[in-house]
């Protein structure tokens, strides 16, 4: 389970480190033709959005890399289900009900990572969470 957990994490890592670098960098048109749903935002709040998805994306990853911080990753992934669920609000307000199945999809894992992620007690065992 723990190898399963870290490849989902790995994944959604690679995923928000994108679209995060996207929200932060790139133009607004841009992101308004990938129908990000930063672009019904204020420009300033979008990138900020941006930003706290490449933090959240480095925090997925790194207790990966160090077998350790197992918290950071339950709680970045709980922070980007929260984003995920805004993301889909705004799509629906906005018709883009195309971009929902992403979400579900996002969520679902989110929610995959968040749980399987160890808890403290299983982390001082050694044993798998």
């Amino acid at each position: 389970m723990r190898i399963v957990q870290a490849a989902a994490a790995l994944v959604l890592g690679a995923f928000f480190a994108f679209v995060g670098w996207m929200k932060t960098f790139a133009p607004v048109a841009l992101l308004a033709e990938h129908h990000a749903w930063t672009v019904w935002l204020p420009e300033s709040l979008g990138r900020i959005v941006g930003v706290s998805e490449l933090g959240c994306a480095a925090a997925l990853v790194v207790p990966i890399a160090f077998g350790r911080f197992a918290a950071v990753q339950r709680t970045s992934a709980l922070i980007l289900i929260v984003n995920q669920l805004v993301a889909a609000g705004f799509h629906a307000a906005h018709g883009e009900a195309g971009a929902l199945p992403q979400n579900a999809v996002l969520i679902a894992l989110l929610v995959f990572v968040a749980a399987a992620a160890p808890n403290r007690t299983n982390q001082r065992k050694g044993e798998d969470g």
